[in-house]
């Protein structure tokens, strides 16, 4: 009665193991979520980012810090943008790590590509 027991406890516990990834990853699967972008067939310029730099905010919309985006379209107009500085890439600065940028406000017009590289 006791083997059986044991086994049983052994099973669940195991199956329980299975399914913690999965429930995790339901869980913080609506923290990825971009910021709303223009379809391909509408205007839009396209905003680049470099490794060294974290895109925390567009606009009014906060980015969650565990996605990083290198590539977003943006339709045209003024943007206001929130960076992270990272130490990642080559031109990753140890000292400004984990600094917060102040606001950055641009103009986009259409068919236009910004690339945007931390310069400290």
């Amino acid at each position: 009665m006791a083997a059986a027991f044991h086994q049983w406890l052994w099973r669940w516990f195991g199956l329980s193991l299975l399914c913690l990834p999965l429930c995790l990853g339901v869980g913080c699967a609506d923290k990825s979520v971009l910021p709303s972008q223009p379809e391909p067939a509408e205007s839009y310029a396209i905003l680049k980012f470099s490794a060294a730099m974290q895109l925390v905010a567009l606009d009014q919309q906060t980015i969650d810090t565990a996605v990083a985006i290198r590539t977003l379209r943006v339709r045209p107009g003024q943007h206001m943008l929130r960076f992270l500085h990272v130490n990642n890439g080559p031109e990753g600065s140890p000292r400004h790590a984990g600094q917060r940028t102040d606001p950055f406000v641009f103009e986009a017009f259409e068919g236009l590509i910004y690339e945007f590289e931390a310069k400290t």
